[in-house]
């Protein structure tokens, strides 16, 4: 058994927390296997539970913020309620995030164009009209909340989306944190087009989508460039490069937006599992520990640490990169799970002790301690 802390780490200057930039989160999470009239799926639900635990654990999202429907629970009636329910919730320095994993259906419509639906868990696809969740709707609802980002998250193909392909502000503009931020969003993700089918495997428990949503935001992985906060647009392209790969090219995410505004659905990592190993060098030389017996004897070089904490830093970043890049290039059946080498027994630090580390003076907090196996 060896420790590990998380971490608070503020660039001042240049960082933001969840906190600078809402006043509060609020989502509504959809997963339907059970349907009355089409096809069942296998792990909708499995699915929308997942996103839940992401938000509430990894997006300081309050549990008592979300609005969570299964199966039976998610009729068209109690759908609409709760899109309106949870779009009235909202303040103008809120977000929300709407995830729904299950049926879409497109029909043609006589003019030109097409019309996409949501199927709830009681819609009929020989009566879409007065059965399901038009696209336009998504639309509306999200055009009368205050809240300053929404984004749609929808684990589903279809087509008929009532939304421009906009792109953002680019990365390099000047002030493009605060501009993003500061501004209105309001963006939608989807699985796939018409004509496609959302991927299901057993080996993942997960549709092609929300495997690869998790991967981006619990395991960071869409926040390619490394600045510690994921846009909608940044996940968006990120989807978009995995799920056609690991769906085999039968499906490709569409990224839009509802509206002209250049704003951004921003999701900030609210800290960092950081694993301190023992270095060969004498522990002396390195870091003075704490001493349970008589605490006063001695106390923490945070230079030192600093240094322990950025070089550990790097290490993961270099990792991740690693693994992003081989992910793209090496068929997921070709791929190995690298051997991990036994850590060795890791320093003690005091809950609350802070620091600063690197150039941009950024402060390290201890918030908790505990044991990982």
């Amino acid at each position: 058994m060896y420790k590990i802390f998380p971490i608070l780490l503020f660039a001042y200057g240049l960082a933001v927390t969840t906190e600078n930039i809402y006043d509060n989160s609020w989502a509504l999470i959809i997963g339907i296997d059970k349907y009355e009239n089409v096809k069942n799926l296998d792990y909708a639900v499995e699915d929308a539970n997942s996103i839940k635990n992401l938000l509430v654990k990894q997006f300081s999202f309050p549990s008592e913020n979300i609005t969570l429907l299964l199966n039976k629970k998610a009729t068209y009636i109690k759908i609409k309620k709760a899109l309106s329910h949870v779009t009235r919730q909202a303040n103008e320095k809120d977000r929300i995030l709407i995830f729904f994993a299950g049926h879409g259906a497109t029909i043609e419509l006589p003019e030109s164009g097409e019309m996409g639906y949501l199927l709830p868990s009681d819609g009929n696809k020989n009566d879409l009209f007065t059965t399901s969740i038009p696209m336009n709707d998504l639309k509306t609802i999200s055009s009368m909340s205050k809240a300053k980002h929404v984004l749609f998250l929808i684990d589903a193909c279809y087509g008929g989306l009532a939304a421009t392909n906009t792109r953002g502000l680019d990365e390099s503009s000047p002030g493009f944190l605060e501009k993003i931020t500061r501004d209105k969003s309001r963006q939608i993700i989807t699985a796939g087009g018409r004509g496609e089918e959302v991927i299901e495997k057993a080996e993942w428990g997960h549709s092609a989508f929300t495997l690869n949503l998790l991967r981006g935001l619990k395991d960071w992985m869409a926040d390619v460039n490394m600045d510690g906060f994921i846009t909608g647009e940044e996940l968006g392209l990120f989807l978009k490069s995995r799920v056609t790969k690991d769906s085999d090219y039968q499906q490709t995410p569409q990224v839009r937006r509802f509206t002209s505004h250049e704003g951004e659905f921003v999701f900030i990592n609210q800290g960092e599992n950081i694993v301190i190993e023992k270095n060969k060098v004498a522990e002396n030389e390195l870091l003075n520990v704490v001493n349970e017996n008589n605490p006063s004897e001695y106390k923490i070089d945070y230079d030192k640490l600093a240094k322990m904490i950025a070089i550990e830093m790097a290490k993961q970043q270099r990792k991740a990169k690693e693994e992003i890049a081989i992910a793209n290039l090496v068929p997921e059946e070709e791929r190995t799970e690298p051997k991990e080498e036994e850590p060795e027994p890791t320093y003690k630090i005091n809950i609350g002790d802070s620091f600063t580390i690197g150039p941009e003076d950024a402060k390290v907090t201890i918030i908790e301690w505990f044991d990982y196996q």
